[in-house]
């Protein structure tokens, strides 16, 4: 353990125990929320989806990215809620760890977060651009069906958009939102600490 300069407007130790307890479970609630929507979807499809088409997709860079994003996001989302158990050390003078080792473990959440959000938004464009490409091969003022009825005419072989590939698009822009929470509660965390902490 390691004493760190003071400073007469340095605010103690107590009250930034205190903002990594409240800041950190902030940060883990609201992420724990927007990663819900990611984790429910991206789970059965990487998962338990069709056997054939996992297999088919198995080595692609979306899946590869796919699979980042969600692991690194649920990392993300305990990352916060370790914020609020280290706060319990900073408080403990026996358990205070130095401010280099705070430092530290905030800008693992950082990179973590940061991150999550490049691989989430690889995964976007991918996605994105397979939708563009589908859209653009349909001809001009072509219409799809959403689901076949019997004797119905389906106008192209297959949908150009469907009501799963929307709810893929919704997961990851909640998990870019998610992220994005990460890093401002990590930001905020390392202003607090960097040039003003005093262990008394």
């Amino acid at each position: 353990m390691h004493n760190l300069p003071t400073s007469s407007h340095a605010p103690s130790a107590n009250r930034i125990a205190s903002e990594f307890r409240i800041v950190g479970w902030i940060g883990f609630f609201l992420q724990l929320a927007l990663g819900l929507i990611p984790i429910f979807i991206a789970v059965p499809v990487l998962f338990f989806g069709d056997s054939q088409r996992r297999m088919a997709n198995r080595y692609s860079m979306g899946t590869f990215f796919a699979y980042a994003c969600l692991f690194v996001l649920l990392f993300t989302i305990y990352w916060c809620f370790r914020y609020t158990r280290l706060s319990k050390k900073i408080d403990d003078p026996y358990l205070r760890p130095s401010k280099a080792e705070v430092i530290r473990d905030i800008w693992i959440g950082i990179i973590a977060n940061v991150g999550g959000m490049i691989f989430a938004v690889i995964v976007m464009m991918t996605q994105v651009g397979l939708l563009l490409n589908r859209v653009l091969s349909l001809p001009q003022g072509a219409s799809t069906i959403y689901t076949r009825v019997p004797g119905a005419a389906v106008a192209t072989p297959g949908l150009p958009i469907t009501p799963l590939q929307m709810m893929s698009m919704q997961a990851i822009v909640n998990a870019i939102a998610a992220e994005l929470v990460g890093v401002i509660v990590a930001l905020w965390l390392l202003y607090r600490i960097m040039p003003r902490i005093s262990y008394e």
